[in-house]
């Protein structure tokens, strides 16, 4: 399988709050963005006020975490990965039911996202970008797991790039994107915001 694993960065936001307002940030799960605006704090506000016009017009979903971290702490499964690539449909009774890996081959959605981190230098998201091939996965075996060796060859040998998301920046991306949480290496509050359609 072929992906073109790219980010656009776009404006900055939260340029002026302090990091002491991290811990004191509502999280949202699945949220719409007049749910979140209406009930967030500072961070969750500029967030969303820099957002793209089209994205605050359209029918989105915005997520946010707050992370204490310590040195060699990970906010999140590590591994390079995709964002909302559907997993199948199994029917379950009158209901459907969506597990098991990624479906790359039936893909019922394409999905595009745009992050930002507060307090970046902590625990960086990383990116890896190009034009790269996936080798095949055999039924039975974790999709990740085997892409994501693959990822760290492609960027030891040059293949991919490798860039480390810059504190309060907004970054676009899709369902393509190579991208993984990363060890923080320093002691402190982090915010993490994502908005997807």
């Amino acid at each position: 399988k072929t992906f073109n694993s790219q980010f656009t960065k776009l404006d900055g936001f939260a340029l002026k709050i302090e990091n002491d307002q991290i811990k004191k940030e509502p999280m949202f799960f699945n949220s719409d963005l007049e749910y979140a605006y209406e009930n967030g704090g500072k961070i969750t506000k500029s967030f969303i006020n820099n957002l793209p016009k089209d994205w605050k017009l359209s029918e989105v979903v915005f997520d946010s975490r707050v992370h204490m971290l310590m040195p060699g702490w990970y906010p999140s499964i590590p591994g390079w990965h995709h964002d909302d690539v559907p997993r199948p449909e199994i029917p379950v009774g009158q209901h459907f039911l969506t597990a098991g890996q990624p479906d790359y081959d039936n893909t019922r959605y394409f999905s595009e996202h745009i992050l930002g981190l507060v307090n970046a230098d902590v625990c960086p998201t990383q990116f890896a970008t190009g034009i790269c091939d996936m080798p095949k996965v055999e039924d039975g075996e974790t999709i990740y797991k085997k892409w994501h060796i693959e990822v760290e060859r492609l960027i030891k040998s040059g293949e991919l790039e490798l860039h480390e998301v810059k504190d309060r920046t907004l970054y676009q991306f899709d369902w393509q994107t190579f991208h993984t949480g990363t060890k923080a290496v320093k002691n402190g509050w982090r915010w993490f915001g994502r908005v997807s359609r």
